[in-house]
């Protein structure tokens, strides 16, 4: 048992614990079932979040002695930084799902003091950054009604102001392009939807809303297997939704956007494009600066992807079954990353993963199996005694 000592920080780790259960167990509820024949997508996320509960602790540290989670949460507000809502979701989930499966193999490394001041580290930095990127005292879009408007108006006055009308015809563009750069990222983050992510609703003075799209990462990037969209012509782009007047929108914690109409593309009557990638002696930091593109751009690169997932498949295909979950596990893994990039110390936290997985425990959690199915009335997360 731990000591009346640690009594504040059980407190503050089991009020975490508290706040995240219920907005994960209605995510998890409601999201879309996918099984993959190709990945083993259940067997790399077991992965991830155990190596996510075995280190994320020092990587946190790492961070946090560069930058205060308060300097990172507010310095993520704005288009093309990767630090956002679904990937604070992930840093605190991950770690108390590996914790759930560590517990069930080994639970002396969860046990005691130092467990809780693990747990802590993780969670508290969670926390304070979610509140500083919400820009308020919530820690989650869930907390008012999926709501993740975090860009500052100057922001979201630039955005609509580089929007232009949209026809059937431009809609239809739009909507292909779209698609066809969603697909392509949904394949190389190996099967998961966190390639692309979603702001706001930001309603407008005239009542239409906007809605803002990041895509990230859709060239070569820090994933071993991206040099295959080297022609995809840029890295990162957001693009602008502005939809008509009486569209209800609401955007999740994953960063997805929920409307009721459901498609809520039929109503599109604006679009802009944007990269924040730097250019070329530009001497400015990533993510600076917006540069507005035009539909021909949108073109190119929804081509590009194209071709890049073709060639992708192959790759995947190409792979063995330990390398497909190594890659998969990666992904899941470096949702830390962004963090430490705004922290200045990505390339100091060794990203390799699998590394610190138990060896005798690698082949049981990765077996082909079927996942256990949950009971939907129990909190995913137990709290500290």
């Amino acid at each position: 048992m731990t000591g009346l000592s640690d009594q504040p920080v059980r407190d503050r780790v089991n009020d975490r614990i508290r706040a995240i259960n219920p907005v994960t167990r209605r995510l998890v509820a409601e999201r879309t079932a996918y099984a993959s024949q190709l990945i083993p997508v259940t067997q790399y996320v077991t992965v991830s979040c155990i190596e996510a509960f075995l280190r994320y602790p020092a990587a946190v540290e790492a961070i946090t002695s560069a930058r205060t989670p308060e300097e990172i949460g507010e310095a993520a507000r704005r288009p093309g930084c990767q630090a956002g809502s679904v990937f604070l979701w992930g840093v605190a989930n991950f770690f108390l799902i590996g914790r759930n499966v560590m517990n069930m193999a080994d639970p002396s490394i969860d046990a005691g003091p130092s467990g809780l001041a693990r747990a802590d580290v993780v969670l508290d930095f969670w926390a304070r950054t979610s509140m500083a990127y919400r820009g308020g005292g919530h820690f989650q879009a869930a907390d008012t009604g999926d709501r993740n408007d975090v860009f500052p108006a100057a922001v979201v006055d630039t955005l609509v102001a580089g929007t232009k009308p949209v026809d059937e015809e431009r809609r239809e563009r739009v909507r292909r392009a779209n698609a066809t750069i969603i697909n392509h990222l949904f394949l190389l983050y190996f099967d998961t939807r966190v390639g692309h992510g979603d702001t706001g609703p930001y309603v407008l003075d005239d009542g239409r809303t906007l809605v803002v799209r990041d895509y990230f990462r859709l060239g070569r990037s820090d994933f071993a297997w991206s040099e295959v969209a080297n022609e995809v012509p840029f890295s990162n782009l957001t693009a602008a939704f502005v939809l008509a007047e009486g569209v209800d929108v609401s955007i999740t914690d994953y960063g997805t956007t929920v409307s009721s109409p459901e498609d809520y593309l039929d109503y599109l009557v604006g679009f802009g494009l944007w990269t924040s990638d730097r250019t070329a002696g530009d001497g400015l930091e990533h993510g600076s600066q917006l540069r507005l593109l035009s539909d021909d751009d949108l073109d190119r690169v929804a081509a590009a992807c194209r071709t890049a997932q073709k060639q992708h498949y192959r790759d995947v295909v190409a792979m063995d079954r330990d390398e497909r979950i190594a890659c998969g596990a990666y992904v899941y893994l470096t949702f830390l990353r962004p963090f430490a990039e705004l922290a200045g110390v990505a390339n100091e936290i060794d990203w390799t993963c699998p590394r610190d997985t138990p060896p005798d425990l690698y082949p049981l959690i990765t077996a082909e199996s079927e996942p256990p199915e949950g009971d939907p009335d129990t909190d995913p997360f137990p709290l500290y005694d």
